[in-house]
C-alpha cells in the first residue's frame, strides 16, 4: 500500500474509485473511449486491479504485481503500415531475472478494443537471454485484449478491462 501511495505522490495523480470506473466504462462502450494509439505509447505500471464482480481492490494481487515490477510497454511499430498497430512488451522481474512477453496488437472499434498476442517469451538475467521461445498466434476470437475504459486527461493513468474481466489501472512511468 505504501508503495502504491509513493507511486501516486510521485505522479501527483488521484485515481478513480471502482464506481467511477464503471460509469466511465459504460460511457466508453456507448461512445468509444476516444483513446488514440499515440497516447498509449510508453511504459505503464499496474497500480490497481479489481477482479470481476468485486467492489474491493484485489490488494494481494495488486501488491504482487507491484513487487514484481509488472510493466506493459506500448511502442509504435515503424515496420507496420497500419497506423493503429503497435508492439507490446509485458514483463515481470524476480530480482535479477526478468520474464518478458513480446508481441503486437491493434487498436480498433472506436479506440475501445485493444486485442494483442505474444509472439515470444524470454527469460533473462540482465541483457543475457537464458531461454527464448516463439509462441503461436491464437485465433482471432481467442486473442487476449484490453477493453479501454478511460485515459486521464493529462495521460497519467489508463483504465481497462482485461480478457478475464478484471479492471486495471495503469500509471504512466
Amino acid at each position: 500500500s505504501s508503495n502504491k501511495e509513493a507511486l501516486l505522490r510521485k505522479a501527483s495523480v488521484k485515481l478513480p474509485d471502482k464506481e467511477k470506473l464503471i460509469k466511465l466504462e459504460k460511457l466508453s462502450r456507448s461512445q468509444g473511449s476516444g483513446i488514440e494509439l499515440d497516447s498509449l505509447i510508453g511504459d505503464w505500471k499496474i497500480v490497481s486491479v479489481w477482479k470481476k464482480d468485486r467492489d474491493e481492490e484485489d490488494t494481494v494481487f495488486t501488491s504482487l504485481l507491484r513487487i514484481f515490477s509488472a510493466n506493459i510497454k506500448y511502442k509504435k511499430d515503424v515496420s507496420i503500415d497500419d497506423f493503429a498497430k503497435f508492439s507490446i512488451i509485458t514483463s515481470i522481474q524476480f530480482g535479477l531475472f526478468t520474464i518478458e512477453f513480446s508481441g503486437s496488437g491493434l487498436l480498433k472499434e472506436k479506440q475501445t478494443l485493444l486485442p494483442f498476442f505474444f509472439k515470444r517469451i524470454e527469460f533473462k538475467t540482465g541483457s543475457n537471454i537464458l531461454f527464448s521461445r516463439s509462441l503461436e498466434e491464437p485465433e482471432e476470437k481467442k486473442k487476449p485484449f484490453f477493453a479501454l475504459i478511460a485515459l486521464e486527461e493529462n495521460g497519467k493513468w489508463l483504465s481497462a478491462r482485461g480478457y478475464g474481466g478484471a479492471i486495471l489501472i495503469l500509471l504512466k512511468d
